[in-house]
């Protein structure tokens, strides 16, 4: 009997000891803070507000750079309906160069690149912030440098022209590339592509007024104004220019008073195909007996 006892008081110390273990693990982990536990499989971190800024920037919209082909294409439908050129020139240049009827115009040197952006919302209050925007300028500098200002005043497809731009009064609007650095000379550079015979060798365009050039002129250059002949129908002069040089690799040299004109000129030319053409980008004067003078 003593046995018994013994037995069943070692069994009841066991059954005891299994109780507090049981009760000691799961109080262990009932106290286990709640930070500490890990989220359930189909939970996931919140996205932090510099994540979702960093996100928002990468959405917003870009202006695009095209080149004169694929922004001429652009120009579907109706001006001023289905889409809406920006002209960013002076009016002085709009004055000489001409512009495309129905354009937009803005002074980029005068409000946009002076900080004025307010500019923007006043000129095209109307204008739906999805609208397709053709912006342009002379050369595309301007242009290229503030069309971000339009994306960020709320225009969503804005398209950007990299190239020179020509104009005439009768709705004619042409653009090229031009490499300035290559192809406008000062005076020993332009001087020195006179090798040869003029006429056969080499070209020279006098795009001053007729009046100026009667009044002085190199001997042999043949005279094509901007202000009186390019800008006035380009495809009249166009079609003199191809009878006087029908090689679209030859080599002309232009020069008006200052430069500016022969900078319209080769817009022209070159949007017309010309490529061997150089500038003069500098002041001349030339007397009676066709005598050059820089200065």
């Amino acid at each position: 009997m003593f046995k018994k006892l013994k037995n069943s008081k070692i069994l009841s110390l066991l059954i005891a000891l299994m109780l507090v273990l049981t009760l000691a693990v799961g109080c262990s982990q009932s106290a286990q803070p709640a930070a500490q536990q890990e989220p359930p499989a189909s939970q996931e971190p919140a996205q932090s507000a510099e994540a979702e800024s960093v996100t928002s920037e990468e959405a917003k919209a870009e202006p695009v750079i095209l080149e004169w082909s694929d922004w001429q294409a652009k120009m579907t439908g109706t001006i001023n309906k289905d889409y809406f050129v920006l002209d960013l020139r002076t009016p002085d240049e709009i004055k000489m160069e001409k512009g495309l009827e129905g354009s937009i115009n803005i002074d980029a040197n005068e409000t946009l690149a002076k900080g004025d952006v307010a500019i923007i919302e006043e000129k095209l209050a109307t204008v739906p912030k999805d609208a397709v925007l053709l912006i342009h300028c002379k050369s595309g500098g301007r242009a290229k440098a503030n069309a971000a200002k339009f994306i960020e005043a709320g225009f969503t497809n804005v398209f950007v022209l990299d190239g020179w731009t020509a104009f005439d009064n009768k709705g004619y609007f042409g653009a090229s590339k031009i490499d300035s650095n290559t192809t406008h000379l000062k005076p020993e550079a332009w001087q020195g592509k006179m090798e040869g015979t003029i006429g056969s060798d080499y070209f020279v365009f006098d795009v001053r007024d007729k009046a100026e050039y009667d009044a002085g002129h190199i001997q042999g250059a043949l005279n094509f104004g901007v202000r009186d002949q390019f800008t006035i129908d380009h495809e009249a002069t166009m079609a003199k220019i191809a009878d006087a040089v029908p090689n679209e690799d030859a080599l002309i040299l232009v020069h008006c008073a200052v430069g500016k004109r022969a900078k319209v000129a080769h817009a022209h030319l070159s949007a017309e195909g010309y490529s061997n053409v150089f500038i003069l980008d500098n002041n001349i004067q030339i007397d009676q007996d066709g005598n050059v003078k820089f200065e």
